[in-house]
């Protein structure tokens, strides 16, 4: 793989094209923003984010990838015979296109091969091209039996969660060393709730994912934010648990997505018969588990438990899931209202008091502010447990400027307070844009020979013109290169890019991309013939 082919057919592509790859590449459009095309491709090439894209590959593409393994560029004759396919197979075309679609693979310039960003070893065993996902058995789902049957198993969820965090106050649950509640609480929960165990196991498990039950020392209590968790409408409670348990094992997304793929109103008709459209989904997470039949009949159950999925069908919950749309506005169409009668008795110490709802949220949920116990009371006052004078020092102690009434009124929170406070906001980046602005040469560019010579002023005139030129005409070059530990060596480079104060280039010698700080290039050379 070579970076400098990278820019080359990043600057080669239509401005929607480009725009299309940075859509599907979030990862490299990280603040700031890739000031050109040589900073994207380094973004683009950056290890940690190919292997989370590859991650969610299906399996034909992974295919690819694996056998366009062993480095350099490989001619699309030979990777369709790696394949055992035709050069003008449709199926492998459209494969080709999800990839390029990602910067995960690109043409030479003559289109006569492709190179590739990823490193995955090449298959042990050679299975053939599978283009086609396979399909379970389906039979027909009532739409309004799933929806009804989902509803009912995430109220019974929302009554179910109240209890087993009782009896959690009433006897502190030991944690087991991995950091969950231990098995022997679980059953001991089972025993005096009355709960299936496989309910008090996932019930737990979304209970201290979801920040209800806290550590305190070896033992989970409940914590600071149930009560405000428990004020809430059903709607938001349970969307709180469903983004604890869809952000746990990846798996579970995996198995929802697969689903969600499937006929419309449709079901599985054996559960453990998805486990192969699971596998061409989602290849390289699944080659791990041993019996991924058992995994994925365990992730229905807990997804049928909270309402995700009913008799082998996706709910609205689910698709909601899947898609990513806002789970409270899905919950609150289809949870029914609690009563309008229904009264909480609570105790409070203090209350605090703003009109800002999203500075209440934020302090509500500070883990530094749990000895205060706040709870949401309406949407501009939280309850506090201790009283206003301890209040007080406690805001200020965590950085929050707040300011007490006169007499015996409420802690009355402003907006003034310490940045460090509330988490900065990271900024979006606009692919459409970027990608215009990347595709039109900067007019204030320095030319290689000029920044050459600015940040490698121990080159001699001659060196530094030599080197600019392999820059601009992409021709290999000898250097001398010095590392960080003093050791010297001898590299021949091709595709050579600048990039602020490095050469990105192609190296001979390590069959790689590398990158060459300018600095600490002490001597250039043509290349020998």
């Amino acid at each position: 793989m070579t970076r400098g082919a990278l820019v080359s057919w990043l600057g080669r592509l239509a401005e929607d094209e480009l725009g299309a790859v940075l859509r599907r590449r979030p990862d490299a459009l990280g603040a700031p923003p890739p000031e050109d095309l040589v900073q994207l491709a380094a973004r683009l090439s950056a290890r940690t984010g190919i292997d989370e894209v590859v991650a969610r590959l299906p399996l034909p593409a992974v295919q690819v990838l694996e056998a366009m393994s062993g480095g350099g560029p490989v001619p699309l004759p030979e990777l369709a015979d790696r394949l055992g396919v035709a050069a003008d197979d449709p199926a492998l075309d459209a494969t080709l296109q999800v990839l390029l679609q990602r910067a995960l693979v690109w043409p030479a310039e003559d289109d006569t091969a492709l190179f590739t960003a990823a490193h995955l070893p090449a298959a042990v065993e050679q299975e053939a091209f599978k283009p086609v996902p396979p399909a379970p058995t389906l039979l027909p789902a009532d739409r309004t039996a799933v929806r009804d049957a989902a509803v009912q198993a995430a109220t019974l969820l929302l009554e179910q969660l109240p209890v087993l965090v009782d009896a959690a106050a009433a006897r502190p649950l030991s944690r087991q060393r991995a950091g969950g509640v231990a098995v022997r609480e679980q059953r001991r929960l089972a025993f005096a709730t009355g709960l299936p165990e496989p309910t008090v196991a996932l019930l737990t498990d979304l209970a201290v994912a979801a920040r209800l039950l806290g550590a305190d020392g070896v033992r989970f209590v409940p914590a600071a934010s149930y009560d405000d968790w428990a004020g809430r409408a059903p709607a938001d409670r349970l969307a709180r648990l469903l983004k604890a348990w869809w952000s746990g094992a990846p798996l579970r997304q995996v198995v929802v997505r697969a689903m969600h793929e499937l006929p419309p109103d449709t079901a599985v008709a054996d559960v453990v018969s998805l486990a192969p459209l699971v596998r061409w989904t989602a290849p390289l997470p699944t080659r791990s588990l041993e019996d991924l039949g058992s995994a994925v009949r365990d992730i229905v159950a807990e997804a049928t438990l909270l309402g995700v999925c009913a008799s082998g069908a996706l709910s609205p919950i689910g698709r909601a899931l899947a898609d990513g749309r806002s789970l409270s506005e899905v919950a609150q169409r289809l949870l029914p209202a609690p009563p309008a009668d229904e009264l909480h008795v609570r105790g409070v110490g203090s209350v605090i008091v703003s009109e800002d709802t999203a500075l209440l949220d934020d302090i509500v949920g500070a883990e530094v502010l749990a000895p205060l116990k706040l709870h949401r009371v309406a949407p501009t006052v939280a309850g506090s447990a201790l009283s206003p004078v301890d209040t007080l020092a406690a805001l200020r102690a965590a950085g929050y400027r707040p300011a007490r009434d006169a007499g015996a009124g409420p802690v009355r929170l402003h907006r003034a307070r310490v940045d460090h406070a509330r988490p900065a906001v990271r900024p979006t980046v606009d692919p459409s844009e970027l990608a215009a602005r990347l595709l039109v040469p900067s007019q204030r560019r320095p030319d290689p020979l000029e920044m050459i010579r600015q940040k490698a002023p121990q080159l001699r005139p001659e060196q530094a013109r030599l080197l600019a030129t392999a820059v601009e005409d992409g021709s290999p070059v000898w250097i001398r290169y010095v590392d960080a530990q003093g050791r010297a060596s001898e590299r021949v480079i091709d595709n050579a890019h600048l990039s602020g104060g490095t050469i990105d280039a192609w190296c001979r010698l390590r069959r790689d991309d590398r990158a060459f700080t300018l600095d600490k290039i002490v001597a250039v050379a043509p290349v020998r013939v």
